[in-house]
């Protein structure tokens, strides 16, 4: 690993990490790059309208749908939201024509790999290998997922949402940092593949060869409307996703803000509640569950993706008519709620521990 810069702030320690090192810590054999890079690596002209559509959403469109008695219309919102959405799919075949090659070999080649392959967790490893110098800070050096390596058990990830376009990188580099982890104790095969819940209006936006590589990368679509959802959609997505979880194949991470994160509200406001249900109810078939949070902050840094904070795990375990769990962020502390309370109790601890964590991503240096 190529280190460049290490600094302690007491009790955690931080590594100035270049991502293109970070990325080859799942095999440090592999060399190269593979062609799954062009799904994460967005050109100029992508990433401006990708960018225009989502300053429309956050700036007009969100606040109109928070506060009706907005300066803007019903019929002017529904204009907004086409020109949104338009943008977007306009990104969308800028970056198929730019890329055509590259998308019609992955949809020859990788779609077809098995998932619980070495070469499917392989491909995976070597994404953003081409991101060049730029480096990531975290506190990864401090072992904040050995516990969760040597059980070989799967966890669920939540992370904060700060950016769209940023986070889907996000979650391949905590991947990668723990399929590293996994072969240093000798369990590569056995290492729990990532999935990730998104909302089903994100590959709507795509095309179907785009969405396929997608899915293929661990996307799992669910319904995240702002106001009304399909919660039988929901179930049906999530049933095959939570059997591979209780069976220790998949980890999960959640961005739990989902389309709330574009809202200018309080975080406790933008977290969804249906990340403190998946939870409660994993605790039905699972002896313990393990939540991991995760703190992301961007900056302006020349050549910097960003700080990753990767916080201590909470646990949560039925026992009769109660919930037994930790707080994450003093594992010492062991705490008791009724079955009735849990789901509030375990959202507050989820919302507390993200909180944390961005804190901490933030005082990083």
């Amino acid at each position: 690993m190529n280190i460049h810069d290490r600094r302690s702030i007491s009790p955690h320690f931080e590594s100035r990490i270049k991502l293109k090192d970070t990325q080859r810590l799942l095999a440090p054999t592999l060399e190269g790059t593979t062609k799954l890079d062009t799904m994460f690596q967005e050109n100029k002209a992508v990433k401006g309208l990708a960018n225009c559509s989502f300053f429309i959403i956050k700036n007009i469109l969100c606040k109109h749908f928070t506060n009706p008695k907005t300066f803007i219309g019903k019929a002017t919102a529904q204009v907004l939201y086409k020109s949104a959405t338009a943008m977007r799919k306009m990104s969308d075949k800028i970056f198929l024509l730019s890329n055509r090659k590259s998308i019609n070999h992955l949809n020859k080649e990788f779609v077809k790999i098995n998932p619980e392959s070495k070469a499917y967790i392989e491909e995976l490893a070597k994404v953003g290998n081409g991101m060049g110098d730029e480096f990531v800070i975290t506190n990864i050096e401090d072992n904040p997922l050995k516990q969760l390596v040597k059980s070989g058990d799967s966890a669920i990830f939540v992370l904060n949402h700060p950016n769209f376009n940023k986070d889907k990188l996000s979650y391949m580099i905590i991947n990668s940092m723990l399929n590293k982890m996994y072969i240093q104790e000798g369990k590569q095969a056995t290492c729990p593949r990532p999935k990730i819940l998104v909302s089903k209006n994100m590959l709507k936006l795509l095309s179907k060869k785009v969405g396929k590589i997608y899915k293929q990368c661990g996307l799992t679509e669910i319904d995240a409307g702002v106001d009304k959802r399909n919660h039988r959609y929901n179930a049906q997505s999530v049933i095959k996703l939570m059997k591979e979880f209780i069976e220790n194949k998949s980890n999960i991470f959640i961005f739990p803000e989902g389309n709330k994160s574009v809202h200018n509200k309080p975080f406790e406001e933008r977290l969804q509640v249906g990340i403190a249900k998946l939870i409660k109810d994993a605790t039905n078939f699972k002896k313990h569950v393990k939540v991991i949070p995760i703190g992301i902050k961007y900056t302006d840094e020349k050549k910097s993706f960003g700080k990753i904070f990767i916080g201590k795990p909470m646990y949560f375990k039925k026992s009769h008519n109660e919930i037994i769990y930790t707080d994450g962020a003093d594992k010492k502390k062991i705490a008791r709620c009724s079955l009735k309370d849990a789901q509030n109790k375990i959202f507050e601890q989820v919302c507390q521990n993200i909180k944390y964590g961005v804190s901490m991503a933030e005082k990083m240096e």
